[in-house]
């Protein structure tokens, strides 16, 4: 049965870069079992949030909750050890690497055992490394990179790149996905695939993702709540329907 209850909050977020407010007491749920999308224009703070929740950037007032722990003060490491993973806009991989090895490179949080550990072939060190790859080789199947393991990432495509990028941090074994803009620079097809994929980190993996996206066709499609972001605050929120008849709504009013 896949957990319930929030995971992931946000209260009264406020953020500022010099005269401009980024964020104006933001404040959302993330819950359990859910694709929970961020729209609206460009400017209106939906990276910023993001940014907020995993701790890239420090809100001036407010708090981050994950799972009902004030995180606030957690840098992006400790947070990621928590759970919280976080893929970009722009792909995050090691170029020169196979696509293996960037998606072993995500375990790094994970590893108990220290330098001299791994150096002198401990066991504990030994049976470590030997459960992150075989877990490397089943997100390598999950992704349908089968093919493509040894692979110099560098040399791939782009949305075999960004294939990689979203196996890397599902190395991190997280609680919650937050994804900037996923779908970006993709075409037609690879955002079909890369839409599959997020369902199936939900339904399969029990893995709640929040995400920024552009395309309104793919968000109205895979999300379960969507909020919307103006100006730095949310001005509305709901299912995917109901944020529909609402734009619908304030477009035949001029709103």
């Amino acid at each position: 049965m896949a957990p319930s209850g929030t995971i992931l909050e946000a209260r009264d977020l406020c953020l500022r870069f010099g005269a401009v407010e980024a964020l104006r007491s933001v404040s959302l749920r993330i819950e359990a079992g859910t694709i929970h999308a961020l729209i609206g224009p460009n400017g209106a703070g939906k990276s910023s949030l993001l940014n907020c929740l995993s701790g890239f950037y420090r809100p001036w007032s407010g708090a981050v909750l994950f799972e009902g722990r004030d995180i606030s003060a957690l840098g992006p490491p400790r947070r990621a050890a928590l759970g919280i993973a976080r893929s970009f806009q722009g792909i995050q991989t090691y170029q020169g690497m196979t696509a293996r090895e960037n998606i072993l490179s995500g375990f790094h949080c994970r590893m108990k055992g220290g330098m001299f550990a791994a150096m002198f072939r401990w066991p504990a060190a030994v049976r470590e490394e030997e459960a992150f790859t075989a877990r490397a080789e089943e997100i390598i199947d999950f992704l349908e990179l089968e093919e493509h393991r040894h692979l110099v990432v560098g040399e791939m495509s782009y949305g075999l790149r960004k294939r990689v990028d979203l196996g890397r941090a599902l190395a991190l074994q997280p609680r919650i996905l937050v994804m900037d803009e996923p779908m970006a620079g993709m075409s037609p097809e690879e955002k079909g695939d890369l839409a599959r994929y997020i369902l199936d980190i939900r339904d399969h993996f029990a893995i709640p993702v929040v995400l920024v996206e552009h395309d309104m066709e793919v968000v109205m499609d895979i999300s379960d709540h969507v909020s919307v972001l103006e100006f730095g605050a949310v001005i509305a929120g709901g299912t995917p329907d109901e944020v529909r008849a609402l734009t619908e709504y304030a477009h035949e009013r001029g709103m």
